[in-house]
């Protein structure tokens, strides 16, 4: 066959069964690229050692090259990550790995591939080369509890600079919703001071000053030599966080920060035609390096213009968050635009969430159900919408459907038809299990049905064993963690204790009753977005629109507008004036009310 191939380029081949196939016929072991197209060092490894006449004629001559871009195939690189990107694995014709690494130059990459073709016994599949992945069996606990999350992120904290761990620093959003959720909770001042320092560090070395939008990491731990990539979730995920930080702090810099992100999603990223925002901008550091007024007259960065309907819905999130502290519903418009579309895309494809808009067929993954589950929540607490909430409640049993494992908690991904390649083992990821759990903690509380929250407990319970240290359920050595998050910033185990400590404490439920037109429910509801938090369940429900609904969940159908707040089946005595209700959103202020 290599006979055949060009020897100027490498042949790169898909992820599908034939791949495996002639990896098994031709006895050649699998080298699988883990590539990303915002990823700085993976263009350089293309320019570099892909593009080494040695490397190219080593590969198309005793290896099966295959190619995976890590946005488009999570699942396999959950699998296959090396530990950072770009990630170059070694597999025999059944997927298992031989030997892995990271960016690897030009002359070490042939000694590598040497190594590989020499230790790989010809069309028996031995191998006899050391892997250098190794499980952590250290990672392995039980019983963990949401006091060992905080105490592991208080261990970690960098108090010079914010952030967890030294370098590279990575912006750790799951951690702060875990340190202002416990904020908002207790009252506790250290637990502010270290969100905050993590935040102010972060807006003034990851945020684009000029164009807006965070770049993706700090190669330093003082947060000022970014690697200039721009991703969509990035973004979103920390808009979504510095929304959430103006609004328990009540810091004006917050909302600046939150506006700059938001902005710059809609100006850099949004795709004009369907409405939704594009992945990513890659990271080209010359452009970024350029003075101001150079940067005017170039061509800006590239776009990778793939819509990742999971992406959407956190963008969409975070569109939704911003009118509790904006107040203007063009920010909500946004959000709730891109829902519906994302809404037509599950309709069209039996029930189930593409990755890719406009994409059908399999593979299918957790984390777009569970992001687009939560955006829908969001939007149902700011509306009202039962339609919203119904779309909601019908993912969830989406995610049953195709996601749950026999042993508890649930897979990252069913594959339905079309993916093709050798079976990939099961994973259960925390955090998207951790946040699946939160999203069912909302709606046991809305709906006060306590199947919700048996189910929230039940996942949250299948991964006690492994929180803190690692960040999925599956094969021990199954996979570096990307520049060893769990080490760095615990974005799972944060995830994981914040669910579990709002299901042990118990979410704070607000019902704010009154007709929707009337001034006094529009200024209830408008306190009560203002003071949502994650801890915060907010339901609005209109007597005149649904007086039966009203009634059957015990409340007035007939009273002037008024707010109720509990906790559990303890509450506040009927509010009526927004400012009593804001009283209570001050930290601390409902701690005495738990479950």
């Amino acid at each position: 066959m290599a006979n055949n191939t060009s020897t100027n380029t490498i042949v790169w081949k898909d992820w599908n069964d034939q791949a495996f196939l002639s990896a098994r016929t031709d006895g050649r072991p699998v080298l699988l690229a883990l590539t990303a197209s915002w990823c700085h060092w993976c263009h350089v490894m293309d320019q570099t050692s892909y593009s080494d006449q040695r490397v190219i004629e080593l590969i198309n001559a005793s290896f099966i090259p295959v190619r995976v871009d890590v946005d488009q195939r999570p699942d396999i690189s959950a699998r296959y990550n090396q530990g950072g990107f770009p990630s170059v694995a070694f597999l025999d014709g059944d997927g298992q790995v031989l030997a892995g690494r990271i960016y690897t130059a030009p002359d070490e990459m042939v000694r590598l591939l040497e190594q590989v073709k020499s230790s790989y016994s010809e069309g028996t599949g031995k191998v006899s080369i050391t892997s250098e992945i190794a499980g952590d069996e250290s990672a392995q606990g039980s019983g963990a509890t949401t006091a060992m999350v905080r105490g592991k992120l208080e261990e970690i904290f960098d108090s010079g600079f914010g952030g967890f761990g030294n370098e590279p620093k990575q912006p750790p959003w799951e951690g702060i919703e875990l340190l202002l959720s416990l904020y908002q909770h207790t009252g506790e001042r250290p637990l502010k001071d270290m969100a905050c320092q993590t935040l102010d560090g972060m807006a003034a070395g990851l945020l684009d000053q000029r164009e807006g939008g965070f770049f993706r990491y700090s190669v330093t731990r003082d947060w000022h030599v970014p690697h200039y990539e721009k991703m969509l979730y990035t973004n979103a995920r920390l808009a979504s966080a510095y929304l959430l930080a103006s609004r328990v702090t009540g810091r004006l810099t917050y909302r600046k920060t939150a506006i700059a992100t938001l902005d710059y999603m809609l100006t850099i990223l949004k795709d004009p035609v369907s409405g939704l925002f594009y992945a990513s901008q890659d990271a080209e550091e010359e452009y970024y390096r350029l003075p101001w007024k150079d940067r005017d007259a170039s061509p800006k960065a590239s776009i990778d213009t793939t819509l990742y309907t999971g992406w959407n819905a956190l963008a969409a999130s975070a569109f939704v968050q911003a009118i509790g502290v904006f107040g203007t519903h063009a920010y909500l418009d946004y959000g709730l635009r891109i829902m519906e579309r994302l809404w037509d895309e599950f309709e069209g494809n039996a029930r189930r969430m593409p990755h890719e808009a406009g994409s059908t067929g399999g593979p299918y993954f957790l984390a777009d159900h569970v992001y687009a589950l939560r955006a829908f929540l969001d939007c149902y607490q700011v509306t009202g919408n039962p339609v919203l909430f119904d779309r909601a409640e019908r993912l969830v049993s989406s995610v049953r459907e195709f996601f749950t494992a026999p042993d508890g908690g649930y897979y990252d991904s069913n594959f339905g038809t079309g993916s093709g390649g050798p079976a990939l083992p099961g994973v259960k990821p925390v955090l998207e299990n951790a946040l699946l759990a939160e999203a069912l903690v909302s709606l046991g509380t809305i709906t006060g049905s306590e199947g919700y929250l048996d189910e929230a407990r039940t996942t949250l319970d299948a991964f006690s064993g492994v929180v803190p240290g690692q960040s999925y359920v599956g094969p021990p050595a199954l996979r570096k963690v990307e520049e060893d998050e769990e080490r760095l910033f615990l974005p799972a185990a944060s995830a994981w204790a914040r669910a579990s400590e709002i299901l042990e404490s118990g979410a704070v439920h607000l019902v704010v009753v009154g007709d929707s037109n009337h001034r006094i429910t529009k200024e209830l509801v408008r306190a009560g977005l203002k003071a949502k938090t994650l801890r915060w369940v907010v339901q609005i429900l209109d007597p005149v629109e649904g007086p039966d609904v009203v009634q059957s969940l015990g409340f007035a159908a007939d009273a002037s507008p008024t707010a109720y707040l509990c906790v559990g089946r303890q509450c506040l005595a009927p509010i009526h004036e927004p400012a009593d209700l804001r009283k209570w959103a001050k930290p601390g202020a409902l701690a005495s009310l738990t479950v």
